[in-house]
């Protein structure tokens, strides 16, 4: 089981599809850094990040000889993926909702519409068609 984490903008009108961010370490922003941030849509610190990787590089000289450097950039991010992507949700305006355990993505969207309670389309009478409750 995982955790999913569903943002939601507080001002929508309707009913709107959540951002759910899971809970846990990343193995794409392990593997591609702050790249891998940039493909979850985390734009605001991938571009942090970017710019705190080429400053390092810099003032190191090069790349080779602080691989090890590197390296541990990447253990951070894909460690603190999740908060990463919190932080930038609630950048954007989003709320956070309490998190829902379930196996996958999907599971957990469906999980978190059981729970919403929306107000009736047709006031306080039964979904039923009109001509059922004459």
């Amino acid at each position: 089981m995982k955790l999913y984490i569903p943002c939601t903008k507080p001002d929508a009108s309707g009913p709107q599809t959540p951002v759910m961010v899971q809970d846990g370490f990343s193995w794409r922003v392990l593997f591609f850094g702050w790249f891998g941030l940039l493909t979850y849509g985390a734009w605001i610190s991938a571009l942090l990040a970017a710019a705190a990787t080429m400053i390092t590089l810099h003032v190191f000289m090069g790349f080779w000889s602080r691989l090890d450097l590197i390296v541990a950039i990447h253990a951070v991010l894909a460690s603190f993926t999740a908060e990463i992507r919190l932080w930038e949700q609630r950048l954007n305006g989003r709320v956070t909702g309490t998190p829902i355990a379930a196996p996958s993505r999907d599971i957990a969207l469906l999980r978190w519409m059981d729970q919403q309670h929306y107000a009736a389309p047709y006031g306080s009478t039964s979904p039923e068609f009109p001509c059922a409750s004459s």
